[in-house]
């Protein structure tokens, strides 16, 4: 065989890591002192973006010590995740003043999928 022809395996691996691309806006309220993490770590700055797993959990939390902050943006990929899926959140508020936790649990694209209603995907 030539050294390059690819066999079945080859051609059907999935690279998955760093595949969805969480980009986060939040607008900080009363100077306010939080600590805002991404599956435990930590948002330096009010606008980042952060790359996971296509496959893992997403886990959002958030606690605020003084004044408030304000989730104005979570996309996933390009999706809108918050403020529009906000119910998915504990508490359900885009606006936070003690602490907050979003937690996507598996794969994003079947959850996504699942609470806009688009049904179950394999």
């Amino acid at each position: 065989m030539p050294q390059d022809t690819k066999n079945f395996l080859d051609i059907t691996a999935i690279d998955t890591d760093n595949q969805l691309r969480v980009a986060i806006k939040l607008a900080v309220h009363d100077h306010a002192v939080y600590n805002f993490r991404v599956n435990g770590i930590p948002l330096r700055s009010t606008n980042g973006v952060v790359c996971v797993d296509l496959l893992s959990t997403i886990k959002f939390d958030c606690q605020v010590q003084t004044g408030a902050v304000e989730i104005v943006q979570i996309a996933i990929n390009g999706q809108e995740v918050m403020p529009i899926y906000l119910n998915q959140s504990t508490p359900p508020t885009s606006w936070i003043t003690d602490t907050w936790a979003l937690t996507i649990p598996g794969p994003f694209y079947p959850w996504y999928h699942w609470i806009t209603g688009q049904g179950w995907t394999a």
